[in-house]
């Protein structure tokens, strides 16, 4: 193997949990977010060369994941959003994926598990644009300057989607707020 590519593996393995969140996150079921994982890496190798050693690559992947997420999106509005905390209503003998803290507790665990619902509920019925900004802003932790990079627009494009995803998110979850 070349430089580059072992390069490219050594990041992509150092990140591997921090870019399937992220993908989870914005995809809301594992198949897709393994797909969307897979797309983004796949173009992020093809254009490593741009990438500069020294810069955050978790970022640099995120972006192009968002995009492609938002590509995936605009391409197919019938797109289904599966919660990761909640079991299909067809498989109610799955377990959800995380289990709270105090997993002693069965009324905590419900309401937990409901919280989840009506907040990945929430998250689902906004815009893709508004989403992507609430996950990379306000699930990941990205600055507005970097959202506003990632999502190629501007920062007050960034205040002014997040804002309004917050009011909306605020209105559907005032019941658990």
């Amino acid at each position: 193997m070349d430089e580059i590519t072992v390069e490219f593996e050594k990041l992509v393995k150092l990140n591997r949990e921090a870019l399937y969140r992220i993908a989870v996150r914005l995809a809301g079921n594992r198949d897709d977010a393994e797909d969307l994982l897979m797309e983004a890496l796949t173009e992020a190798w093809e254009s490593f060369s741009h990438f500069r050693s020294g810069t955050d690559f978790v970022r640099w992947v995120a972006t192009i994941m968002t995009h492609t997420f938002l590509d995936w999106r605009r391409k197919n509005d019938h797109y289904e959003f599966v919660s990761l905390n909640e079991p299909k209503e067809s498989d109610e003998n799955d377990e959800p994926m995380d289990l709270p803290e105090d997993a002693d507790d069965p009324e905590a665990i419900a309401v937990k598990r409901e919280f989840w619902k009506a907040t990945n509920k929430a998250l689902d019925e906004l815009p893709p644009d508004f989403k992507a900004v609430v996950v990379l802003v306000d699930m990941e932790g990205l600055s507005y300057e970097e959202a506003a990079k990632a999502l190629n627009c501007p920062i007050g494009t960034i205040r002014s989607r997040l804002h309004r995803a917050r009011i909306f998110l605020r209105e559907k979850l005032k019941d658990w707020l």
